[in-house]
């Protein structure tokens, strides 16, 4: 796996750096015997409501982590005073205290601000039982909370700034300059925020000045002595955010005491260090987060709900607050948790992994008894729990490095099972003589819950009876679904992680722009299922990628090959597993990781998303823009409803199912690139229903060994010069309508003398097509190279098909001067001008009558000629790829 564009420091490499030196700075500001270290921001089981609508629904607690677990990793790492800061309630804080613990009470207030109608979290230390009451009460109102904490002498820190809650969209700058009035103290390391978040949250504190304050406090019309004690002064903190207590600990605050050895004889760390918090003499330490630490604390939860949590009722479901989307969401979720807990091998490997998670090494005994094939993913685990001594970076360093080979393990072995079984089944000959219509059929689910619990042998749909029977896959199945189950639990948790850090980044986008500093690159990946495949979708790429490496675009392309080698702007992952599909062979299927690409995706650097096929790096563009929060687009090549009725011969029912399957699957992409105004019809009409600014017109580009040359019929063909030749170019299949070639040349042989027909290409109608058409001269597959010579030989080229979305041969034909005829329909009708430099024909017999004219006329034949170059013209390399990139948005 390889991509070679141009080696600079990546963009998280150099906000690391930054934050290491802010950090290093931080610490030197104090004397390291006058500090109290401390985690400011951790969770324990009594944050039992999460904020997060799914957890709400579902019923979950942001954690099982129990006080006495966590208190103990944070002694661990070396704290010297004790907080736990639950949502909205300092439980915790209480039972420790009521035990005779030295704890500094705090809790983490969900509250709104009610003017932006925005919810934010606010951190808050010091209250009593009764106060935290009132805090409850008043946190509806963020300016009625701020002035209680201040009158009251509550320290207050606004947590994670950049991550916030609301339903409106990205708020605007101006939230953030009147938040800035209230507050005195701003979480700058977030444990569970990305370095670029965090980086972005101190570089725009860093900018407020006194006099910025006074400007915005009239502009806002704020008292902000009412709000703050020291209103000039913009305090920072870090926190771990940590809700498994993992890596509590890890990020935390140095509060500054002065002659803190001699006080510490008669106070308590607690009592000194909410001295320290009103006064805001803090400094933020920790590590820079990443996903890898953030996925190993999501799977420990996901471990937890599969070990802990009840079923959430469907009703509970179907009633809570939330959207369908929402409700959809959990019920699946629930159900995939549900399936977990059935599944007794997966339950155990998920508990075996929660031990080792929290330090716990499992039974040598355990590893006699597991099978051969799973002992490494044993022996891994086993790492795991041994890492819980090691420093921060190196203990997330070795975490990840098992979990990501626990993950490869167990998809090599659902992948290599999966292969066996598909080629078993493929010898069987009712999956070998299945069609695609049974596999559409066989997708459907009956909408009757009755058809579900015990489904009929026949059920009538649209008219008449139609078979809705489900394939008995228990035998197929057997030996999959731990690694398939225990593989995903990993991939949800990169996912998850992903999310997470990323789900604001419109917002980071945003105020980067505002600040001018911190803006992430911009670079697109480009994904294909097919790149040196022999179609046209394959060449068009190549064209593409060799123009990207020429100009050194900020574009890498991405495809699953074992042959394919990478390149400049060109990425190859292995395929896991590669395999035909029965109904149409002519195109493998190849599975790549998705963990691989997963982290590709992070550390290269993208921003946007690119995608050309529908096929399974589809599924891989529309997993990177839910986890990443990115800007995905589609390049349609393929008419697949066209392709469907010609090819597949779909009938009028399953070509209904499949423009569905279609339109949902199309509209999880933000833009659509096209390639002919039809398509773009189409797209935006009532059938599919895509907002038509979001559909793109573009094109493509014939290469420059395309162009007229000196040739002829002898040398090329055998014939002598004055032979008139219709040529035929491309793929001889049913999809390029080359059947109705029969008719069309059976109608003018006898009327156009020396007429010759000639096929260049190959396919599963040449047959058919030597038999129709005895006389015709057939070149077989011929190379890219030799094509300027045959189109320059030529007289005229005929295109039946109706069903290219483009036609590149159609533009690489008039290149060379070759006029072309077509069907009035999608590519073909908007490169050709009819009647200057070809013809748009509506029917077979249409197009007979205009092949007669043409041969009629020698002056339209050299007309033509010279007119199909000129508008071949308009299609200028550098022309389409500059609007491409201006349509992507790429600098």
């Amino acid at each position: 796996m390889s991509t070679t564009h141009k080696s600079t420091p990546s963009f998280q490499g150099q906000l690391q750096k930054e934050l290491k030196k802010f950090v290093i700075e931080q610490k030197d500001r104090f004397p390291n015997d006058e500090v109290i270290k401390i985690d400011l921001h951790c969770h324990d089981h009594n944050s039992d409501v999460p904020d997060e609508l799914l957890g709400r629904i579902l019923g979950v607690p942001e954690t099982w982590l129990k006080t006495k677990k966590l208190v103990k990793t944070l002694k661990k790492n070396n704290v010297d005073a004790i907080t736990i800061t639950n949502h909205n309630n300092a439980r915790s804080c209480y039972e420790l205290s009521d035990k005779g613990e030295d704890v500094l009470i705090g809790a983490e207030f969900s509250c709104e601000v009610p003017d932006y109608n925005i919810g934010i979290h606010v951190l808050t230390y010091g209250f009593t039982p009764k106060q935290e009451i009132k805090l409850n009460q008043l946190r509806k109102n963020i300016y009625q909370f701020l002035q209680y904490t201040n009158a009251n002498n509550l320290p207050t820190i606004w947590a994670h700034p950049l991550y916030y809650y609301s339903s409106e969209g990205i708020p605007p700058f101006d939230f953030f300059s009147k938040m800035v009035l209230i507050f005195e103290r701003f979480e700058v390391i977030n444990g569970q925020r990305d370095t670029w978040q965090n980086i972005l949250v101190k570089t725009w504190l860093e900018q407020i000045t006194p006099e910025q304050i006074d400007k915005d406090a009239k502009k806002f019309d704020i008292d902000i002595n009412l709000y703050c004690k020291n209103p000039y002064k913009k305090s920072m903190s870090g926190g771990s955010d940590s809700h498994m207590g993992i890596f509590s600990g890890q990020t935390g605050t140095y509060l500054h005491i002065p002659q803190l050895q001699e006080r510490l004889k008669t106070e308590t760390p607690s009592e000194l260090a909410l001295e320290a918090l009103r006064n805001g003499d803090m400094a933020p330490y920790g590590n820079h987060q990443n996903s890898e630490k953030l996925t190993v604390a999501f799977l420990e939860y996901v471990f937890q709900i599969a070990m802990h949590q009840n079923d959430p009722g469907l009703m509970r479901i179907l009633l809570h607050k939330g959207t369908t989307q929402d409700k959809m969401l959990a019920l699946l979720v629930s159900n995939a948790f549900a399936e977990l807990r059935r599944h007794k091998v997966t339950m155990s490997f998920i508990e075996m992994l929660h031990g080792c998670f929290i330090g716990k090494t499992p039974s040598k005994s355990k590893r006699i008894f597991i099978p051969k094939i799973y002992k490494p993913l044993f022996d891994e685990a086993e790492k795991i729990a041994k890492v819980h001594t090691l420093e921060a970076d190196e203990m997330v360093r070795q975490f990840n490095e098992a979990v990501n080979s626990i993950s490869y393990n167990l998809n090599k072995i659902f992948f290599d099972r999966l292969s066996k079984k598909i080629d078993e089944a493929m010898a069987n000959d009712a999956v070998k003589n299945l069609n695609i219509e049974d596999i559409i059929e066989r997708i459907e689910v009956p909408s009757e819950i009755r058809s579900l619990i015990k489904p009929s042998k026949e059920k009538k749909l649209w008219g008449k009876k139609r078979k809705m029977t489900r394939p008995d896959i228990s035998g197929f199945m057997d030996g999959l679904p731990f690694p398939l189950l225990a593989s995903t639990v990993i991939l949800a948790a990169n996912f998850t992680s992903a999310k997470v850090l990323y789900n604001s980044r419109p917002l980071l986008e945003t105020f980067a722009q505002h600040l001018g500093k911190h803006k992430y690159p911009q670079r697109l990946l480009w994904l294909t299922d097919t790149f040196h495949d022999k179609n046209g979708v394959s060449t068009v790429l190549q064209e593409m990628h060799k123009e990207v490496k020429r100009r050194n675009l900020p574009i890498d392309f991405l495809v699953c090959s074992n042959t394919i080698q990478p390149d400049d702007h060109l990425i190859v992952v292995k395929p896991m597993a590669e395999f035909a599909m029965p109904f149409y062979a002519h195109q493998q299927i190849r599975i790549p990781y998705f963990n691989e690409i997963h982290h590709l995706f992070l550390d290269h650097g993208y921003d946007r998303i690119m995608c050309s096929t529908e096929g399974i790096m589809g599924a891989v563009a529309l997993y990177l823009k839910n986890a990443y929060s990115i800007s995905t687009n589609f390049f349609i090549h393929t008419d697949w409803i066209m392709f469907a009725q010609k090819t597949l011969k779909l009938d009028k029912h399953n070509l209904d199912r499949l423009q569905r399957y279609l339109r949902a699957y199309y509209k999880g992409f933000d833009h659509l690139f096209v390639l002919n105004t039809e398509h773009q019809k189409w797209l935006s009409g009532s059938k599919m229903e895509f907002a038509k600014e979001n559909i793109i017109l573009s094109a493509h580009w014939a290469h420059e060994k395309f162009k007229p040359l000196q040739a002829n019929k002898e040398d090329i063909f055998g014939f002598s010069e004055n032979t008139k030749v219709l040529l035929f170019a491309g793929r001889l299949s049913n999809e390029k309508g080359v059947t109705d070639l029969v008719k069309i040349y059976n109608s003018i042989n006898n009327n156009i003398p020396d007429l010759k027909m000639v096929f260049a290409g190959t396919g599963p109608a040449e047959d058919f097509l030597k038999q129709e058409i005895p006389d015709a001269i057939f070149l077989g597959w011929v190379d890219n190279d030799k094509l300027p010579e045959i189109y320059s030989s030529a007289d005229l080229l005929i295109l039946p098909t109706r069903f290219d979305t483009f036609s590149c041969v159609t533009l690489e034909a008039m290149s060379c001067g070759l006029p072309v005829i077509a069907y009035n329909t999608k590519g073909p009708k908007d490169i050709i001008v009819h009647n200057e430099s070809g013809y748009l024909a509506s029917s077979k017999s249409e197009m007979a009558n205009y092949i007669q004219e043409f041969f009629d006329n020698p002056e339209k034949q050299n007309s033509f000629k010279t007119n199909a170059i000129q508008r071949s013209k308009d299609y200028s390399k550098i022309r389409i790829v500059d609007q491409l990139i201006e349509d992507l948005e790429l600098c």
